[in-house]
């Protein structure tokens, strides 16, 4: 028994980049919760925001996002409190 091999033609050839929606979004909202350490609030919220927005397009980075987003900004506004909270 013999099998015969084809060439994969262009319709058939993987993709070599994903178009991943959301994926873009996320990250950004990755980075903007990490920023919340340093100001807290303001990049936070922002964070959550755009990590919302990537998982409602279905990318598993935007929950990621939301999770960076609130550990970062509830660490932030500790550790504001315990600089400037005399």
């Amino acid at each position: 028994m013999t099998t015969m091999q084809t060439r994969p033609t262009a319709d058939t050839a993987p993709a070599t980049t994903t178009n991943q929606p959301g994926r873009v979004v996320s990250i950004v909202g990755i980075a903007l919760g990490a920023l919340a350490l340093l100001f807290s609030l303001l990049t936070g919220l922002a964070g959550l925001i755009c990590g919302i927005v990537g998982a409602a397009k279905g990318n598993r980075l935007g929950w990621i996002a939301i999770v960076v987003s609130v550990v970062c900004t509830i660490a932030g506004v500790a550790i504001w409190h315990g600089v400037y909270g005399r």
